[in-house]
């Protein structure tokens, strides 16, 4: 057979081609292989024509008792009066954090640090940029309880310490682990580290809504802040106030009405307007021989501590009455015995509120439920004496708490205690700075206003 050279090298050509093709197309689906577990590809028409690299979703933190077990959890700052999660950067006075684990044995615990922004996602910082020292420590001040009916163990630690210390402002979680196991926390809270380099003026007026007028609290409010070190405050500071400590009850404050030098001022208006809320329901079992106020009966059963409060009304549509209250928060202490870290008692607390079911569901509330909608906290209800119940383990002390309901519209704590305008409340303003060279958002004040005083 006589072939044409052309035809020849055309020929080998074509098989040249075809044959780097194949190569080709074997080495970029090898390559799609070993790229699928990091990128996207996008198709049209079922060819792909670009690769992307895959979404990693942000972290975002909350305060979240992760394991049953935790209890009576305490962050509260020496300056304070009042128990408040904040650190005052730089300040000699630190932040204490105290919690019991129920179990009949240490057990080593950990916990790390993790800088937020102001919407608690995790922040862009390495850790040597906010901290000095260890993010990661362990919780060195462990204590066994002795001669109480239910065995615990009492944790304790300070912040700052030897080992860790703050060198930024911000939002921080706090998350405590089982040794070496920091992807499984059985608790986070949050906490903050102000600059203090701010300062507010807040004030509660009545509603121009003259429906409302008698039930909520319009909010105006001022801030001053160092003119210097702001770039842009109108798009760059913003104000969190926030009701109890209360996350559901909170009203961000940016695009302020007038800017006066180093002055930012927000007028009422009917975005800026707070339900007045109810005094808190307390109740009192620093002794567990004698019983205390709201108390109907403290009883020892099976080597447990039962305590039976008195039952609470549904007071939405009740006259207000006027007591003084701790706003949400508890303490410990215990009249049986000297030292309430180990020696205190803890008892099965029954809780009831007698009332017709409603829609969604009901929870008992307050810094005791770490502030949070957990299902521990979440009231039963019993058709037969038509009353929302539920037993939670508490240790000895003076605790206050209210009734939230949850529906499809959110929490609210009007539709089980009403709203007052003379209810006493705590307001806590928070003014941030989203700095566009700093790459973080600053903490420039934290504050804490009782309508009261």
């Amino acid at each position: 057979m006589i072939i044409n050279k052309v035809l020849k090298f055309n020929i080998l050509f074509v098989f040249g081609i075809a044959l780097i093709t194949l190569i080709g197309c074997r080495l970029q689906s090898e390559n799609k292989k070993s790229l699928n577990e990091d990128y996207y590809f996008i198709k049209v028409d079922s060819q792909t024509i670009d690769i992307v690299e895959k979404y990693e979703p942000p972290i975002f933190y909350n305060s979240t008792i992760l394991n049953p077990i935790i209890k009576s959890i305490q962050l509260s700052n020496e300056s304070l009066n009042a128990v408040e999660p904040c650190y005052f950067l730089n300040s000699d006075k630190k932040v204490n954090v105290d919690f019991d684990l129920i179990e009949s044995n240490p057990v080593p615990l950990q916990f790390e640090i993790i800088h937020c922004n102001m919407s608690w996602e995790k922040s862009n910082l390495m850790e040597m940029e906010y901290l000095n020292g260890f993010s990661t420590n362990y919780i060195e001040d462990v204590e066994l309880s002795h001669g109480t009916q239910e065995q615990y163990v009492h944790y304790h630690f300070k912040l700052p310490n030897e080992n860790v210390e703050f060198i930024k402002s911000g939002n921080y979680i706090l998350n405590v682990f089982y040794e070496n196991d920091n992807e499984n926390p059985i608790f986070n809270l949050k906490f903050y580290v102000s600059e203090e380099s701010a300062k507010a003026t807040f004030n509660i007026t009545r509603t121009t809504d003259v429906e409302q007028r008698n039930y909520v609290h319009a909010v105006e409010l001022e801030c001053n802040y160092n003119y210097n070190s702001v770039n842009d405050p109108y798009q760059n500071i913003f104000v969190c106030v926030q009701q109890n400590h209360q996350e559901f009850d909170e009203i961000w404050f940016s695009e302020p009405n007038f800017i006066r030098d180093d002055k930012l001022t927000f007028l009422p208006n009917e975005d800026r307007v707070f339900n007045g809320g109810n005094e808190f329901r307390f109740f009192d079992m620093s002794s567990f021989r004698t019983g205390g106020q709201n108390t109907r009966s403290i009883n020892l059963e099976n080597n447990q501590y039962k305590v039976n409060l008195k039952s609470g009304n549904k007071r939405t549509y009740r006259q207000y009455l006027e007591y003084k209250d701790f706003n949400g928060k508890f303490f410990t202490r215990s009249f049986d015995n000297n030292d309430i870290e180990t020696q205190g008692e803890y008892g099965l607390v029954y809780f009831t509120l007698p009332m017709r079911k409603i829609n969604g569901e009901i929870y008992a509330f307050g810094q005791f439920s770490n502030w949070s909608t957990q299902e521990e906290f979440l009231m039963q209800y019993d058709s037969i004496n038509e009353q929302y119940f539920n037993n939670i383990l508490l240790k000895q002390g003076y605790y206050n708490y209210i009734y939230v309901h949850k529906d499809k519209s959110g929490l609210n704590t009007r539709d089980i205690e009403g709203a007052h305008y003379d209810a006493n409340n705590e307001y806590i303003i928070k003014v941030y700075y989203r700095d566009p060279l700093g790459l973080y958002d600053r903490l420039l004040h934290y504050q804490v206003y009782n309508t009261k005083t």
